[in-house]
C-alpha cells in the first residue's frame, strides 16, 4: 500500500473554477475551497482555504457543474508545495482531487461569505 495523506474537505468555492490544458494535452481544472473551522474570532468562524487541482475526465465532467459559492465535497491527496515569494521560502497545502461531489446547485446563492 502506498503512503499518502488522504483528505476529505467540505466547503464553498471562493470563485469560479479555471480550466486549462497541461503540456501533455490533459485537461486541468483548478479552484479554491473555503472551509469553516470550529474556531471563532470576534464571533466569526475562521476559514481555511485549499487550492484544488483535478485532471482528465473528472476535470472535463465537473468543470461545467461547479461555480463560485457552491458547496462541494472534495476527496484527494494532500500535497505540500514549496515556493519562493519575495525572496522568502514558503509552503502551501494543496489538494490533488480524485473526486468532487457538488452538494448544492450551481446557481444556488448563499449568505455565507464563502
Amino acid at each position: 500500500m502506498a503512503n499518502g495523506a488522504k483528505v476529505s474537505i467540505t466547503g464553498r468555492l471562493t470563485k469560479d473554477p479555471q480550466k486549462g490544458t497541461t503540456k501533455t494535452g490533459a485537461t486541468q481544472v483548478t479552484f479554491s475551497v473555503a472551509v469553516n473551522t470550529t474556531k471563532k474570532v470576534d464571533d466569526k468562524y475562521i476559514s481555511n482555504f485549499y487550492n484544488v487541482t483535478i485532471w482528465g475526465q473528472l476535470a472535463e465532467y465537473i468543470f461545467p457543474k461547479i461555480g463560485k459559492g457552491q458547496l462541494v465535497q472534495v476527496y484527494g491527496d494532500l500535497l505540500l508545495d514549496n515556493y519562493t515569494s519575495d525572496g522568502k521560502e514558503r509552503q502551501s497545502l494543496n489538494v490533488k482531487g480524485t473526486d468532487v461531489i457538488p452538494l448544492s446547485k450551481k446557481e444556488e446563492s448563499s449568505n455565507d461569505p464563502f
